[in-house]
This record gives C-alpha cells, structure tokens and sequence, in this order.
C-alpha cells in the first residue's frame, strides 16, 4: 500500500509539474505580441496557476456570460434620446471597446461613435472574444427580442479572426469558456457541438494541443471554402431568424480589414458576394475610406485594436450609407 501511495505521488507531482510547465507556455504565446520589457506587468493579470485550477469548465462562453453577467455585461446602450429607429451591433472586442489599458471608455467605442453620427440608439450585442457563433446562439435563444426594440438595421462588425472562432475549442488562461461551436444536422439547421469529456481540457497541455488544431488543421489553407461554407450559414440562419421577427430590418455586414493578424484570405475573397446576393449590406471598411486601417494612426498601443480615430471615420462614412 506505501508503494502504491509513494508511485501515485510521484505521478500526480510530474503531472502537476508537467501542468504548469504548459500554463506558462500558454502565457508566453498570448503575450508574445507585447514587447519584452511590458510582459512582467502582463503576466501579473493573469490568473495564478493554483486559481486557474480551481476554475470549472464552462460549456460555452455565452453560458460563462450569463453567469457572470453582473460584473462582465454588454456595454449600456447609447443615443436613447434620438428619435430614429435604432441599430443593434454585434461582433467582439473591436466592437466591445478593448485595448492596451483594459476597456475602453464608452465614448470611445464604436457604438458610441456611431450613434454621435447617425444620430440613432444603438445596442451593442458584442464581447471580447466572441464571434459569428454568439451572435446567432442569441438570435436562436430569442430573450434579446423581449430585451431590446425592433431595429432598422442589425450591424456584424467582421474580422478575418472570426472565421478561426468558429472552430475554437478553447481560449486562454483568462477563459475556460471558449467552446461554442456549430454543425449542420440532416435537416440542414445548425445546432451545437457539445464538448467531449470537457473536464480534461482544463489540462494545460490539452490546452496547448487543441490550439494546435484550431490554427494548424481546422483552419489550414485547404479548408477555406468550407470554413467560409460555415461562416455564410451562420450569417444567413442569424438573418433568418431576425427576419422572421422583424420583417423590414436590413443586415449589415462590416468587414473590417485591419490589424487582426489572422487569414486575410477571409476578407479578400470574392465569395462574400454571395451574401450579397442574399440581400446583406456588405461594406468594406477600408474601402469605406479610402484609408489603409492597419496603419499605427488608427491602431490602439496595443497594435490591434482600432482605436476612437478610426472608428470616428469609419462610423462617419458609415452613416451615410445607412441614413
């Protein structure tokens, strides 16, 4: 029995060890667009490895919201007092307001700045992380239709990163809620994957591994058309959805070609004229005005988000379209 006891230890010491050596190796990849001397201070925001252990599996990130809610809600809705029919915005941290200190403030958002132009309420639907998916698993639930007025136009700010979410498996330390994932049944509707012993993927390595296949072979070059089959399916079933509630409601979809740094394959290939041909307003952002969105003056200090000048032209240009 003291043998059994002295081998159980020692294993489940290398597994712990083994544990950490990945936690911190998933660190080093999420902080490894910060310059060196920032990390440090980066490192210090995370959770410690002991309280990441601690952390349960959440099923989804839209249940992991909902849980938590209260202290990590929608931004509040703007331009109430205007009398145009409002704007819903979905998307995720560009549209959130996210940057190099934290969140934006609100008036800084594109939302805000928005409503400031077309002189219209908006709802901002987004969160940081989140993608196509959890705009369409909020349309299926239906409570944002008890929850917010008819709008005249829905608005999904895209980036080329969301056609990698639709497959992801599992975010970093901050999240253990990062699946949220769709296939097509027979009957052609798209419905949930539900995760496979989920439990084990609060192994770090696991971890390290399932990134591996988000970016390696779920999303490789060969699998563009089908990525974008999947991404044209959930914005078709979303429209569906909002049309059957809301008739005359116009869907518009914001590609926003800036410094994302994933496939920019997604946003310049011709096949986003099939959603045209579906009736959505698509608009390229960079088109929209005549400018190159991934130069540094329109960037947050972080290198990636859009920062309140950007948004400031894009949300200008934007109005008049929609107005």
């Amino acid at each position: 029995m003291k043998k059994i006891l002295v081998s159980f230890s020692i294993f489940l010491a290398l597994l712990l060890c083994l544990d950490y050596i990945g936690y911190r190796m998933i660190i080093n990849n999420y902080l490894s667009f910060l310059p060196q001397e920032e990390r440090l201070e980066a490192v210090k925001h995370y959770p410690s490895w002991f309280d990441n252990r601690l952390r349960l599996y959440d099923e989804t990130t839209m249940k992991w919201f909902e849980e938590h809610k209260d202290t990590h809600g929608f931004r509040e809705p703007v331009g109430l007092d205007y009398k145009k029919a409002p704007v819903w915005m979905f998307g995720c941290s560009f549209v959130f307001g996210v940057g190099h200190q934290g969140w934006h403030a609100l008036e800084d958002t594109f939302g805000y700045i928005f409503s400031q132009e077309a002189k219209r309420p908006v709802y901002n639907r987004a969160y940081p992380s989140w993608g196509v998916q959890h705009m369409l698993y909020q349309l299926k639930k239906g409570e944002i239709f008890n929850e917010l007025p008819e709008p005249e136009y829905v608005i999904f700010n895209y980036i080329s990163d969301h056609a990698r979410r639709t497959q992801k498996i599992v975010y970093d330390a901050f999240s253990d809620g990062g699946y949220l994932r769709y296939k097509e049944n027979k009957d052609g509707k798209l419905e949930e994957i539900k995760p496979v012993l989920p439990l084990t993927w609060k192994f770090n390595p696991i971890k390290l591994w399932l990134g591996h296949l988000e970016y390696e072979i779920r999303c490789a070059e060969e699998k563009h058309d089908k990525n974008f089959d999947l991404l044209k399916k959930m914005f078709i079933e979303s429209r569906d959805i909002l049309k059957a509630k809301y008739p005359n409601t116009k869907f518009v979809i914001l590609l926003y070609n800036g410094n994302d740094g994933f496939d920019g394959w997604y946003i310049e290939t011709e096949r986003w004229e099939e959603l045209k041909d579906e009736n959505f307003i698509v608009i390229r952002a960079d088109e929209l005005i005549g400018e190159n969105l991934k130069d540094e003056k329109f960037l947050d200090p972080d290198g990636y988000h859009p920062n309140p000048y950007a948004w400031k032209l894009v949300s200008k240009e934007l109005a008049k379209l929609l107005n």
